[in-house]
C-alpha cells in the first residue's frame, strides 16, 4: 500500500468505526437490557431453588401426615397400601399448586422399609401398578442408611438454569415404629430453555416488555446524564478553540456540577496564563513598535497616537470591550513591517521612485506575516494587512473595495492618514486641521469610507 492510498483509507475507516460506534443512550439501553435479562436468569434460579426446597419440605410433612394417620405396625404386608396413600397425597399435593406443576412436570415416589437387616423396595410400574421387591443395589442400601440417620438426604442442591434431577430420601419411620421407613422420590426440575420453548408467547412478550423498560430508562438516564455532559463537550471544545472567555453553567450538585466548577476553574487558569503570555508578547510588540518610529524623528509616537485616534472612533461607534481591545491592538502594530524598510527610504525628503515605493508597499504584508506566528492574534490580521486599502479599490495589498476591506482596516486608515497630515514629514509640512477636514470631506468614496469619515470628523470636534 502506498502513502497516498493509506492516506486516503485511515481517514475512511475511521470514519466507518465513528458510524458504527453506539451513542451513549444505545449503550445503555444494551446494558439495561442485558441487566434485566441477568434479573430474569437469577429470579428464575431463585424461584426453582426456592420450590425445590418447598416442595422437599411439603413432602415430608404430607409423608408423616400420613404417617401418623395409619394405624397398626407397618408390616411388608401393608407396604404396599401405605405406598399409595403417601404417593397420591404427594401428588394431590403437586397438582394443586401450578408453579410447582410447571417447574417439577413429573415427581416419581418410591418407598423403602427395612425388615431384618434388610430394605424392600415399594412402587407403581409404567402402567401405574404397585410392586414390592428387594432394594439390592449397593450403593442405594448405602445412600437408605445415610437417610436413616440424617432424616433428609438429597443428591444435589446445586442449580444453575439447565434441567436436573434431585433424588431426595425422607426419613419418615415414626418414633414408635422399629422398622425404619424412608420415602424417595426424584424431583425432574425444568429448565430455562426449555421453560421458554414451552411458553414461547410469554417469552417473547418478556423480551418485548424488557427493551421497552431498558429503552425509555435509556432514554431518561441519557437525558440527566448524557445531555449535561454533551454540553460540557461542546463548551470544552469552544474553550479548546480559544474562547477561553465561555464558562460552563450548571445548577446541578453532583458530579458533573463538579466538572463543570473544576473545567471553569481550568479554563479561568489558561486564560490567566494566556493573558500573562499575551501581555508579555504585546508588550515586546509595542516596545518593537516603538523602536521602529523611533528609527525617524518624523514617524515617533506615531502608532500609539493612531491607536488612541482608532479607540475613540471605536468607542463612538460602539464597539463592546473585546473589539475595542482587538482594534487597539491592530491600531499599535500596524507599521510593525517597517521593520524591513530602510531608514534611508523612511526619511528621503523627496518623492519615492516606483522601486522605492514597491518596498513601503510590502510593509503590510511584512506585519501581517510576522503576526501570523501568534495563534491568539489572528483576529488582529485584518486591521494590519489591510490598513491601506482604499474604499474606491485603488490601494494595496490586495485591491479591495468598499465594505469588503475589513472594519479595522477602514478606521486605522482614517487614524493613520490623519496623524500623517498633522505631523511634520520630511517632505512636507504639517497640515493645519481646517485643511485636514476639507481633505477628508473630499476623499469621502475614494480614499475612505463616508459613513466613517463623518463619525470620525465628530470624533475629533471638527
Amino acid at each position: 500500500m502506498n502513502k497516498n492510498t493509506e492516506n486516503i483509507f485511515r481517514p475512511s475507516l475511521k470514519n466507518y468505526l465513528t458510524f458504527w460506534k453506539p451513542s451513549l443512550s444505545r449503550r445503555l439501553t444494551l446494558s439495561f437490557t442485558l441487566f434485566g435479562i441477568f434479573v430474569g436468569y437469577a429470579v428464575f434460579i431463585f424461584l426453582t431453588i426456592i420450590s425445590t426446597n418447598t416442595l422437599i419440605k411439603l413432602a415430608s410433612e404430607t409423608a408423616r401426615q400420613y404417617m401418623s394417620l395409619s394405624s397398626g405396625g407397618i408390616t411388608s404386608a401393608r407396604q404396599a397400601e401405605l405406598f399409595s396413600i403417601i404417593n397420591q397425597g404427594i401428588s394431590d399435593m403437586v397438582n394443586t399448586s401450578a408453579p410447582l406443576k410447571k417447574i417439577f412436570p413429573s415427581l416419581k415416589t418410591e418407598l423403602y422399609c427395612q425388615e431384618n437387616g434388610k430394605w424392600l423396595r415399594t412402587y407403581a410400574d409404567e402402567r401405574g401398578r404397585i410392586k414390592s421387591e428387594p432394594a439390592g443395589d449397593k450403593s442405594l442400601t448405602q445412600s437408605l442408611e445415610s437417610a436413616k440417620e440424617k432424616m433428609l438426604l438429597t443428591s444435589s442442591r446445586f442449580f444453575y438454569g439447565a434441567g436436573d434431577i434431585i433424588n431426595v430420601k425422607i426419613n419418615i419411620t415414626p418414633p414408635t415404629e422399629n422398622r425404619p421407613q424412608i420415602i424417595s422420590f426424584d424431583i425432574h426440575r425444568t429448565g430455562l430453555m426449555k421453560m421458554i420453548k414451552e411458553n414461547i408467547s410469554k417469552a417473547v412478550l418478556f423480551f418485548i416488555v424488557l427493551f421497552l423498560i431498558s429503552h425509555t430508562l435509556a432514554h431518561f438516564f441519557s437525558f440527566f446524564l448524557a445531555r449535561p455532559i454533551e454540553k460540557l463537550a461542546r463548551e470544552a471544545d469552544q474553550i479548546a478553540s480559544g474562547q477561553y472567555e465561555r464558562r460552563f453553567t450548571t445548577d446541578r450538585k453532583d458530579e458533573i456540577g463538579m466538572l463543570a466548577e473544576s473545567l471553569n476553574t481550568m479554563a479561568s487558569r489558561i486564560i490567566d496564563g494566556t493573558r500573562e503570555r499575551e501581555n508579555i508578547l504585546l508588550g515586546i510588540l509595542i516596545a518593537l513598535t516603538r523602536a521602529i518610529d523611533a528609527k525617524s524623528p518624523w514617524t515617533r509616537g506615531h502608532s500609539e497616537r493612531v491607536t488612541k485616534l482608532a479607540g475613540d472612533m471605536g468607542r463612538d461607534l460602539l464597539l463592546n470591550e473585546d473589539q475595542l481591545r482587538r482594534l487597539n491592538i491592530s491600531a499599535i502594530l500596524h507599521d510593525i513591517g517597517k521593520i524591513a524598510v530602510p531608514e534611508q527610504i523612511l526619511d528621503k525628503p523627496g518623492r519615492l521612485t516606483d522601486e522605492e515605493f514597491a518596498v513601503v508597499k510590502k510593509h503590510s504584508q511584512t506585519g501581517a506575516d510576522i503576526i501570523a506566528s501568534i495563534p491568539s492574534y489572528e483576529t488582529i490580521l485584518p486591521g494590519i494587512l489591510h490598513h491601506h486599502e482604499r474604499w474606491d479599490g485603488t490601494g494595496y495589498p490586495t485591491g479591495l473595495q468598499g465594505k469588503n476591506i475589513p472594519l479595522f482596516a477602514r478606521i486605522i486608515c482614517i487614524a493613520d492618514v490623519y496623524d500623517a497630515l498633522s505631523e511634520d514629514r520630511p517632505y512636507r509640512r504639517a497640515w493645519d486641521k481646517d485643511q485636514i477636514v476639507r481633505f477628508f470631506e473630499d476623499q469621502k468614496g475614494k480614499m475612505f469610507d463616508p459613513e466613517l469619515v463623518d463619525v470620525f470628523l465628530k470624533t475629533i470636534g471638527a
